[in-house]
């Protein structure tokens, strides 16, 4: 899986800009990354996003001199043509630079808006992790955000709608005597109800809440923890009544009853969602974890149903020359503990095997198709592929497709 590039820069200049859709040709485009998609035929804030038939996108822009925005564009997948459309101003006081050492999903959003991050030679990112599609509500009407305050770097959360307005949920504990407040990775609840976040005192204990976003923004207490070696941590929702997982690239399965995490010291891990929030650490309590057989050489993509991961080769180079840059997927419900994938565990190759970098864009919600970018030097192609064992992969063609696709994160295909 690629790593997001993040870059220690303060908020004070501009990048991307209009895309050139000349070279969205057939022949392939020079991988780009960090240049929001121009919106000129969006109609902006207006529509519900389609339940079904869209792939649906988010990227950030961080103009000079300019609040930063961000823009969930939805496409269609057979023309590529925008679909519908909707843009947030980033509030002044939200988290948006990997500079305030605060976490938020906005952060990852917007790493490469700023100034230097550029393209990574490995291409556009993957699939974005649970907690990306988190950031809003279920139809993308509002967004989570951690707001800060500059002088005594007090930390809350909060959301904005598409008309700019921004409601603060964390009430003003500057008289207190004690700990700076430090509320983090702000995410929503996807029926709307209430913006979770984590809270992290001086030592290093994490709490996971929730605030409702009633008039009362009432907090409820889910979990807490020692936070001890979760560096990098995010918090991802899962299940009903939703329960807070707390740990690293976090990935939910569409039930909500398991996750896949990766756990220092163990690797990649299934969860069983538990009964309470948690944070996904190694020997957490009441957290029951299957390390993912290092055989099975599984980095996971994100789920294709219920019981099977996507996976791509798990340190880049596949152990086996049949599976070198190719996907296939894992039987999690066959995984027994034991150190060896059990027989019929892990799929056959999906593509054929190649010298290109390919990465998974989108798995569409049947679990029946994944799109996939393919680096082949500095060109990028797009293509879109069934979730079986020797599919062939079909490119799409479509000129808008390269600036969808290639910017941004892909939240969801619907």
């Amino acid at each position: 899986m690629l790593a997001v590039a993040t870059v220690l820069l303060p908020l004070v200049a501009g990048c991307g800009g209009g895309h050139d859709d000349a070279g969205s040709d057939a022949k392939g485009a020079k991988a780009t990354a960090g240049r929001p998609g121009r919106g000129e035929s969006a109609d902006q804030g207006s529509g519900a996003f389609p339940d079904q038939g869209v792939v649906v996108t988010a990227s950030c822009s961080v103009p000079a001199n300019n609040p930063a925005a961000v823009t969930v564009t939805g496409w269609d997948p057979t023309t590529w043509k925008q679909t519908v459309s909707r843009t947030f101003t980033v509030p002044a006081e939200a988290v948006v630079a990997a500079a305030d050492d605060v976490a938020s999903p906005l952060v990852e959003l917007c790493a490469d808006n700023f100034p230097g991050s550029g393209a990574s030679e490995d291409g556009p990112r993957a699939v974005a992790p649970t907690r990306l599609r988190q950031l809003f509500d279920k139809d993308f009407s509002r967004m989570a955000v951690v707001l800060i305050d500059r002088e005594t770097e007090a930390t809350g959360v909060g959301y904005v709608d598409t008309s700019g307005k921004l409601t603060k949920l964390s009430g003003d504990r500057g008289e207190d005597f004690g700990d700076t407040p430090k509320e983090e990775n702000a995410v929503f609840a996807q029926d709307g109800s209430a913006v979770w976040f984590t809270e992290t005192d001086s030592s290093d204990r994490v709490r996971i809440a929730s605030r409702s976003v009633a008039g009362d923004h009432a907090v409820t207490e889910q979990a807490g923890g020692d936070g001890d070696y979760m560096d990098g941590a995010g918090l991802a929702l899962a299940g009903d009544p939703a329960r807070g997982l707390f740990g690293k690239e976090v990935r939910t399965s569409p039930d909500g009853r398991k996750a896949t995490a990766f756990i220092t010291w163990q690797g990649y891990n299934v969860v069983d969602v538990p009964r309470r929030s948690a944070l996904l650490k190694a020997q957490a309590k009441d957290v029951r974890t299957r390390e993912i057989p290092f055989d099975a050489d599984c980095s996971p993509y994100g789920w294709v149903d219920d019981r099977s991961v996507l996976c791509g080769p798990r340190l880049g180079k596949a152990e086996d020359p049949q599976r070198e840059n190719s996907f296939w997927t894992l039987d999690t419900s066959r995984l027994d503990g034991t150190a060896d994938a059990p027989k019929g565990a892990v799929g056959d190759p999906i593509i054929p095997a190649t010298d290109r970098k390919n990465t998974v864009r989108a798995i569409a919600r049947d679990g029946k198709r994944m799109i996939f970018a393919s680096l082949q030097g500095t060109r990028l192609e797009f293509f879109v592929s069934a979730i079986a064992p020797g599919a062939t992969p079909k490119k799409i063609t479509a000129g808008d497709a390269d600036r969808a696709l290639s910017v941004g994160d892909v939240l969801e295909w619907r």
